[in-house]
């Protein structure tokens, strides 16, 4: 709160340091360039986060943000924040009365017109899907502050999924869901196959051919020499003699296939990535014990890609807080998926709006990308989402549930996960840009005050 304060103030700060050494033009320019910076940051800076910035507020307008596949959020807070800019200026012009207030309402009503009829138009396209998957969601909704951590052990927890999803698996299933650390209790990754959890799953899924099963796991991974440079925090092992990595990770079992891991890899400030400048007597204090460690998690530089190799079905395996990023999800498209599955536990939150907004970032994401969403939620809610941004079957808050559902798989990429955020990316030179010629460039202080805007 106090950094995104802080970056907030400190763009209004500027533009209007520039529109006084400069003219108003290049100050509301200035305003609109630092502002999408900042957002930028808040997508990359450890201890920022983009959950806050203004084009998410667009994200259960689905209908109209259907440019999102081009722009993705950036350009929704490029729009919000021209169309306040265009409407400070009609309004002025209504109270000063001047002749030129015909073509500041036309120039508003085409910024709303030229985006909303766009996003209709693709709304009602038709997009042909490659194919559809079968897939089954487990929503177990072990409450977090108590049971999970509590007398009802990992084993029984575990149990109590595989049952649910055991009496609802139908012939046509080929994939079951569990929610992020289903299985919580930790276990190296190169032991998994005599691990007591994964023969748990190995015994369901033995029964059904065909099935695969995603399930959220917490592991760890022995660290060679070499790597324990290059690693992020590590344990150590006294019994193996050696260090290792703890991960949250998503964790596909497949009988007769070798087992596949993913690693989280945007990572919680202070839960589950430790804030090394933070003094260590303050982080315990002000930051929550909500499930992470006391190192914090491992990642990996690489998306990962889950592929079925008898069929046509790639997933991309996306962990709770990672749906934020949008940038960060095209990573996914570009390596081939073309289904998005996302495992997370929103009870932490409680019956608040936090689980809503989270579940509003999977709809971003779907339109983004032109890809279905499979969410399942430990609680919070699970559900299926179009690729564009509709929720097609859902589960309530709080509740125990299982849903099945066959999802389009779409293989083109759109604009945005080919290129990812370009707007930011660009405003981001052309912002530096502007820093040079105001306090360096004398001839930009001559520069007139433009007519009529």
């Amino acid at each position: 709160v106090l950094a995104n304060s802080f970056l907030m103030s400190t763009v209004f700060w500027l533009a209007s340091v520039i529109y006084k050494k400069s003219s108003s033009f290049l100050g509301y320019v200035s305003l609109l360039t630092f502002w999408i910076i900042m957002e930028h940051l808040n997508s990359r800076l450890l201890i920022l986060t983009p959950w806050l910035n203004l084009g998410n507020t667009l994200g259960n307008d689905v209908a109209f943000i259907q440019w999102y596949d081009i722009t993705g959020v950036a350009g929704g807070t490029l729009w919000i924040v021209l169309f306040n800019i265009a409407l400070y200026f009609t309004f002025s012009a209504l109270r000063e009365e001047k002749d030129y207030l015909a073509k500041r309402l036309v120039i508003l009503l085409l910024l709303f017109l030229i985006p909303a009829g766009y996003s209709l138009l693709k709304y009602y396209r038709t997009y042909i899907p490659a194919g559809s998957t079968d897939i089954l969601i487990v929503q177990p909704n072990i409450d977090p502050h108590s049971e999970k951590f509590g007398s009802y052990s990992f084993e029984m927890q575990l149990e109590k999924m595989l049952d649910m999803a055991d009496e609802n698996i139908s012939g046509g299933t080929e994939w079951v869901i569990f929610p992020e650390t289903a299985i919580d209790d930790p276990f190296y990754e190169e032991d998994v196959y005599e691990n007591k959890y994964y023969l748990m799953i190995d015994s369901l899924l033995s029964n059904y051919g065909g099935v695969s099963l995603i399930t959220g796991a917490t592991t760890m991974k022995s660290l060679q020499v070499n790597d324990i440079q290059a690693a992020g925090p590590a344990g150590s092992d006294e019994k193996r003699g050696k260090q290792f990595e703890v991960y949250n990770t998503a964790m596909k079992i497949s009988p007769g296939e070798d087992v596949a891991f993913y690693h989280k890899s945007k990572l919680v400030p202070g839960i589950e990535k430790k804030i090394r400048s933070l003094p260590a007597l303050i982080e315990e204090k002000i930051i929550p014990d909500l499930g992470g460690t006391m190192t914090g998690y491992g990642t990996q530089d690489e998306r990962t890609v889950f592929y079925d190799p008898d069929s046509l079905v790639r997933i991309a395996p996306v962990i709770c807080y990672e749906s934020v990023y949008g940038d960060f999800i095209t990573g996914y498209i570009r390596n081939g998926s073309n289904l998005i599955v996302i495992i997370t536990n929103d009870g932490w939150w409680k019956n608040t709006a936090g689980y809503r907004q989270h579940l509003m970032f999977a709809r971003i994401r779907a339109i983004e990308n032109r890809r279905s969403v499979a969410r399942a939620a430990n609680t919070g809610i699970s559900c299926f989402i179009d690729h564009k941004g509709r929720i097609i079957k859902r589960s309530g808050w709080w509740e125990e549930s299982v849903l099945s559902h066959s999802p389009g798989l779409y293989d083109r990429m759109s604009f945005y996960s080919r290129n990812g955020d370009f707007i930011s990316r660009y405003l981001s030179v052309f912002g530096a840009f502007i820093l040079i010629i105001t306090f360096i460039g004398a001839p930009l202080r001559r520069l007139r005050e433009p007519q009529n805007f």
